[in-house]
């Protein structure tokens, strides 16, 4: 019975993982230290406590439940981050897998070291093309490109305008300047505010990949 307690021990941990990975604040990396220490703690402790199979059982349910709870989480940070503004308000989800692969691409991370800087470039130009192809690829966006009469050329420099805005950040496990281009409802939305102010556009983005909304009023 003891290792029934291990496992939702594990199934707990690791959606707390996830959900700490998906929040904001300054010990993050501190509370995923600890938090993955428990886990691999947890897992030997299984092995000592029940027996070698139910060990590698142990390792099965840490690794499905970090993939299972994922979305729980973001969904769980979706209401932590934020106040509902209206009835309305709803998390989107997660971004399709494939889109979230690109969006971890395009997070290069700083600093980089001098002697990676060809590769992560390499890396980097590859995944923005990725993104634009993504882009095009799906029936709702070329939809508003068309409405909008925009091209691959023109979502590239949506792109760069969103990240030095500040929409170049993770929020609820969106890159925010990636999704903000995949999304339909959130690329018109940037087109209707062409020449508005773009900082407001941005956190305004930021808002809606929290909780679905655009922000107060909008």
């Amino acid at each position: 019975m003891i290792y029934v307690i291990l496992y939702g021990v594990l199934v707990f941990v690791a959606f707390l993982i996830a959900l700490n990975g998906l929040l904001k604040g300054a010990n993050k990396a501190q509370a995923d230290m600890v938090l993955r220490f428990i886990l691999i703690g947890t897992v030997i402790t299984t092995f000592f406590v029940a027996s070698w199979k139910h060990g590698v059982i142990a390792i099965g349910v840490a690794l499905i439940s970090a993939r299972l709870t994922r979305p729980i989480a973001a969904r769980a940070a979706s209401k932590l981050l934020t106040v509902r503004k209206g009835e309305n308000d709803k998390y989107i989800g997660l971004p399709p897998r494939k889109l979230e692969k690109i969006s971890k691409r395009l997070d290069i991370g700083w600093p980089i070291q001098p002697n990676q800087f060809d590769k992560v470039y390499e890396s980097y130009d590859q995944a923005e093309s990725a993104l634009f192809a993504y882009c095009e690829s799906r029936p709702r966006i070329r939809e508003v490109m068309n409405e909008f009469k925009i091209s691959r050329e023109d979502l590239k420099e949506i792109y760069f305008q969103l990240v030095d805005a500040g929409c170049g950040q993770w929020s609820c496990g969106h890159w925010v300047a990636a999704s903000a281009l995949a999304y339909p409802e959130s690329l018109r939305y940037i087109l209707s505010r062409k020449g508005e102010d773009i900082s407001e556009t941005c956190f305004n983005l930021i808002m809606y990949f929290e909780h679905g909304s655009f922000g107060m009023g909008l």
